[in-house]
């Protein structure tokens, strides 16, 4: 309550009271001024004086009347009203003094809690940190499973500071046991500061290069610009992952998951890639010079104008794939790998070497089954 509020109020009770004082004092002492009576005649008789007496008498009575019915006269009627009216008034200030000084007070504990409970989490955070840097591994997977905790709802303003945390040890050969423990951190962390970036608008590529994220669970993520250069990403699940223009030269992505996956106009030159899946995925534009990508699973992909110049797709599966205008020069092939080509669609349309386009018709004038009018 500000100081001219608290002025008015109390102005307000020492007025009330001063009435109340004035009208008690009046209703004691005040008296109606007596009617003049004059002189007296001495030789009034008896009758007359009686009557001189009964006119005086109805004067009086007139006269306080008009007192009784005026302001002064009903105020003494209401004192113990106005004193009971004073004391409420009087009782609910004092409540709500009492009120505000324990809201305030109340305010000042929270306010020194959270302020504790800061200061208690910032030094928690800094000894987990201090932690991963320890030599002794034991101690570092400690400290992995500890920065899990700060991904929870009541540490928010810690997602930034964790992501970038993980981000750092994950660039650094660790125990597997540890790692696989930042990994999870980091499967997290990622999520809640690829979010965090979309509200703000800042949804930049990230840079994930020389990263160790074995098995990592990145499926239907929004990586498009990321920078998964010389990562080690086998196993990794990037399952309805937008890769859109993602660089990745020399990834290792052994065994990875990207079905359904958009990899339009991704880069992974020279990548390691055997046994990849990429089911029903988007690969138009993608440029997959030189990657090994043996026994990879190219079924029902869009490939279009795509490069896999100088690829190693021994054992590759491309049934269904669209492969409209792909690119397979210096390319590597089996007959696992041909005859699968067969199956595809538009693949008379991809551009392949003298030799390879021959001995695709001479399979094709075998028995194969012709997939020509396949569109």
């Amino acid at each position: 309550m500000s100081t001219i509020a608290k002025n008015k109020i109390e102005k307000f009770i020492i007025f009330s009271l001063l009435v109340l004082a004035l009208s008690v004092i009046l209703s004691f002492f005040w008296k109606p001024p007596a009617a003049f009576a004059g002189t007296q005649p001495e030789s009034m008789n008896q009758q007359e004086l009686q009557n001189e007496k009964t006119r005086h008498e109805i004067q009086k009575l007139q006269l306080e009347n008009e007192r009784s019915n005026s302001f002064w006269g009903i105020l003494p009627s209401y004192a113990t009203f106005i004193t009971a009216l004073v004391a409420i008034i009087g009782v609910i200030i004092t409540i709500w003094k009492q009120i505000y000084e324990w809201s305030r007070q109340k305010e000042l504990d929270r306010a020194q809690r959270e302020l504790e409970s800061k200061r208690r989490s910032d030094d928690k955070f800094s000894s987990v940190i201090t932690s991963l840097g320890s030599d002794s591994p034991s101690i570092q997977a400690s400290a992995a499973v500890s920065i899990m905790s700060f991904l929870k709802p009541e540490y928010k303003d810690f997602y930034d500071q964790v992501f970038l945390i993980l981000l750092a040890n994950l660039k650094i050969q660790q125990e597997d046991a540890v790692n696989r423990l930042l990994i999870k951190g980091f499967e997290k962390a990622i999520r809640f500061h690829l979010e965090s970036a979309k509200e703000k608008g800042e949804q930049e590529g990230l840079d994930l290069s020389h990263m160790y994220l074995n098995r990592v669970d990145l499926s239907g993520l929004d990586l498009s610009n990321t920078d998964f250069g010389f990562a080690r990403l086998r196993h990794a699940n990037f399952d309805g992952a937008n890769l859109y223009r993602a660089r990745g030269i020399e990834a290792d992505l052994k065994k990875g998951r990207l079905c359904r996956a958009n990899f339009n106009e991704a880069r992974f030159q020279k990548a390691q890639i055997p046994g990849a899946q990429f089911h029903g995925s988007n690969l138009v534009a993608s440029d997959l010079k030189e990657a090994n990508l043996f026994e990879a699973q190219f079924h029902q992909a869009k490939m279009q104008s795509a490069h896999l110049d100088g690829a190693d797709l021994r054992r590759a599966k491309f049934e269904q794939a669209d492969l409209n205008d792909t690119f397979f020069k210096g390319a590597k092939f089996d007959r696992v790998s041909l005859k699968s080509i067969l199956n595809a669609i538009n693949w008379q349309k991809a551009h392949f070497d003298g030799n390879i386009k021959a001995e695709l018709e001479n399979l094709l004038s075998q028995g194969h089954p012709d997939q020509s009018k396949k569109q």
